[in-house]
Order: structure tokens, then sequence, then C-alpha cells
């Protein structure tokens, strides 16, 4: 009887490490891959937008091909903060949620910077997966 017992218990720490495991490999590559968006408007933000998240926990933005900025990026299942980013500006961390359903990733913003409003602006519209 004391042998099943401890079966079970081995059994249940085994699954709650595999569940523990998944969500932290989820929170680091969840949101990496490259996103695109159009913005037609303000005119000093028009052009096709582009972000791409690498595995290692940098960030690339371009607009219409050009980089503009580059940083570095935390994330969780559930929020990414973008930081120490430069050629746009920029300074200061900015946290955000994040969801993702199928190729769609929305943003939206929980803190921001006053000198990054450009990139809160841009990070508020529906984003499309593309790599």
């Amino acid at each position: 009887m004391k042998a099943k017992w401890t079966e079970r218990i081995a059994c249940v720490a085994v699954v709650i490490l595999a569940l523990a495991v998944s969500s932290v490999a989820l929170a680091a590559g969840g949101v990496a891959g490259t996103y695109s968006t159009t913005i037609k408007s303000p005119a000093q933000l028009k052009g096709k937008w582009a972000i791409t998240f690498a595995k290692g926990g940098t960030y690339t933005v371009a607009v219409d091909g050009q980089t503009v900025a580059r940083g570095r990026y935390t994330s969780t299942a559930t929020t990414i903060t973008l930081d120490r980013e430069r050629g746009s500006g920029c300074t200061g961390a900015g946290t955000y949620a994040w969801k993702r359903s199928g190729k769609t990733m929305t943003f939206v913003r929980k803190r921001e910077t006053s000198s990054c409003q450009a990139r809160a602006l841009v990070l508020g519209h529906r984003f499309t997966q593309v790599r």
C-alpha cells in the first residue's frame, strides 16, 4: 500500500514538473517571430511596420524594410517588456500584455514611458505573423 502512494506521489511530481517546464518554454519562445502591420495615419507613422522578436531576447523594428530601432525584451506567457531600445529616441521600458490568436498578435499597453509614445501608438495596431 505504501509503495502505491509513493508511485502516485512520484507521478504527480512528474506531471507538475512537466507543466512547469512547458509554461517556461511557452514564455521564452511564445512571442518569437516576425509580425507586421500597415499604418495609414498619423502621417509620421505611415508605412509597413515589422517587429521581429528573436528567441534570444532581442527585437528589431523596421518601417518599409528599413531598421529604425533595436532593443531587448523579456516575456511571460501574457506580458512583454521592451527595454534598452536604440534608434528611436525611446528611453525606458514599456510593458504590454500580448496575445496571439492564430497569426494575429495584439498588444495592450500596461506601462510606457513618456518618451515612447510612438512605440505605444505602433503597438496599438493589430499585427500579423509573417515568420
